[in-house]
């Protein structure tokens, strides 16, 4: 808890760098510091308390506008996460309560070159995945991490995402119609942090395979706010346990999304104000993979109160269903695991939010012998940028 200054305080060392050439801004900096306060009050393992803090620090170079590259753009991106394992130590659930949950972890998240060329991009280095896939407008406002990476697939295969990001090759083709195809190459295992200590030794090795994923994106806008329509599916080149005999192996696993953000009404009372919806799914053979099918989805409220036009409210669900040959290894396994969650991000100023959050998770990590969870968490975030 004590370290959530570090990345408060490189970003204003390091503002005054942000700079331009001729009118044009070539270098961007971006600077977050993120903490939970949670509480498990009834059921799970057992009743509990931890602090998690993470601190982010971003840099965006421009090399276009720098005078250097024409279409070149390169990011950094390092964090630093500390505190304790809620959902692992007193949780049980199996979706996770936090989506900044991950032990003592300092070093680069991400590190690329982004290429454009015309309605072309192209990247190439260590990237996270759900920044560019799988992701909800609408759902952003939520703080448990199926709301950002669908357990499908975050609980099936080795995946690039917080906090360990692996080495991707990814294409991207913008069509005039709104429509986007993306296509990435992934390292099939981003490791962990303690055989990859600060994420700068990538280690691509031919027995972990590699993970391809795909993306169709359509999107408009009403009333200047986003909607969006996407459909994808990801292939594992790697070998699976196969459930239903777990001697046996299969090559290769694979699996299918949809999301969709939609705006229901806006401007009723000022353009902030509106009520938007999303709905996220995922399937996977249930042969080959402990979760089988996921839906999740809700509501985001933005100007709820008067005069409160930036705050936010969120209603939503997330339910993991467990393969039934998975289920057949474990006895006693329910169906899966459900996740209720109350949540209202409150702005501060205008780089300051304070958010409430209430989460009521039935069967975690869907073990009948554990009590329905009910979790309290209070996040703050101070973000800067320049």
């Amino acid at each position: 808890m004590r370290r959530w200054w570090i990345g408060f305080g490189l970003g204003l060392v390091l503002s005054p760098l942000s700079g331009q050439s001729g009118g044009e801004k070539w270098l961007g900096l971006e600077t977050s510091v993120t903490g939970d306060f949670i509480k498990n009050l009834s059921g799970g393992l057992e009743r509990g308390f931890a602090y998690i803090g993470m601190e982010e620090l971003g840099l965006t170079l421009d090399l276009e506008a720098a005078g250097w590259w024409k279409g070149g753009e390169v990011f950094l991106h390092g964090l630093n996460s500390h505190g304790g394992l809620p959902s692992q130590d007193f949780i049980g659930d199996m979706q996770v309560a936090s989506n900044i949950e991950s032990g003592d972890y300092t070093g680069f998240y991400q590190y690329y070159l982004r290429q454009h060329l015309g309605r072309f991009s192209l990247l190439l280095g260590q990237h996270d995945l759900n920044s560019e896939f799988v992701g909800t407008e609408y759902g952003g406002t939520f703080i448990n991490s199926s709301f950002g990476i669908s357990p499908s697939i975050a609980l099936n295969v080795p995946v690039s995402i917080y906090p360990m990001a692996a080495l991707a090759f990814i294409a991207t083709y913008e069509a005039r119609n709104n429509t986007v195809l993306k296509l990435g190459v992934y390292d099939g295992d981003p490791g962990d942090p303690e055989s990859n200590r600060y994420n700068l030794q990538p280690n691509i090795r031919r027995e972990e395979g590699a993970l391809i994923i795909g993306e169709l994106e359509h999107t408009h806008r009403v009333n200047d706010l986003p909607e969006s329509f996407r459909i994808g599916g990801y292939y594992h080149t790697n070998r699976f346990t196969d459930y239903r005999d777990t001697l046996q192996q299969a090559p290769g696993n694979y699996g299918m999304f949809g999301v969709t953000d939609l705006v229901l009404w806006s401007g009723f009372n000022h353009p902030h104000t509106y009520l938007g919806t999303f709905v996220q799914a995922g399937v996977a053979p249930a042969s080959i993979n402990q979760v089988d099918f996921y839906l999740g989805g809700g509501f985001h409220l933005n100007g709820v109160l008067p005069e409160r036009y930036h705050d936010a409210l969120g209603i939503g669900f997330a339910y993991a269903h467990m393969g039934n040959p998975y289920r057949a290894l474990f006895p006693g396994l329910t169906a899966g695991e459900l996740v209720l969650e109350l949540t209202y991000k409150i702005l501060v100023f205008d780089r300051y939010s304070i958010q409430p959050n209430l989460q009521y998770i039935r069967n975690p990590s869907a073990r009948s012998d554990l009590g329905h969870a009910l979790v309290s968490l209070i996040r703050f975030n101070v973000a800067l940028e320049n």
